[in-house]
């Protein structure tokens, strides 16, 4: 296996709802968590904002695990091929 392979990681995201379901190809394992939820949150096309006009953040939930993913977790050590995570609205109290 090349070492551009055994660099990036193939798995699928989706919302809560299920409506959006994106398939991720070669994503790097050296970036975070937190920076591949910002950018699927841009390609899934999901709110940028809530209801009330506040910036929207997202955090991921890893199936095969069944827990949160903290953002600062890297790619390559949180996650295996083809694993299923879930982007889930942050929502902070008060």
């Amino acid at each position: 296996m090349s070492n551009a392979a055994t660099m990036a990681l193939d798995l699928v995201a989706r919302d809560v709802s299920g409506q959006h379901k994106y398939a991720v190809k070669r994503y790097t394992r050296n970036a975070t968590v937190g920076e591949l939820v910002k950018k699927l949150a841009v390609n899934m096309g999901l709110a940028t904002h809530d209801v009330e006009g506040r910036a929207q953040s997202y955090r991921a939930f890893l199936d095969r695990e069944a827990r949160h993913l903290n953002g600062s977790e890297l790619v390559g050590d949180a996650l295996s091929p083809a694993d299923e995570i879930v982007l889930q609205p942050e929502i902070s109290a008060g």
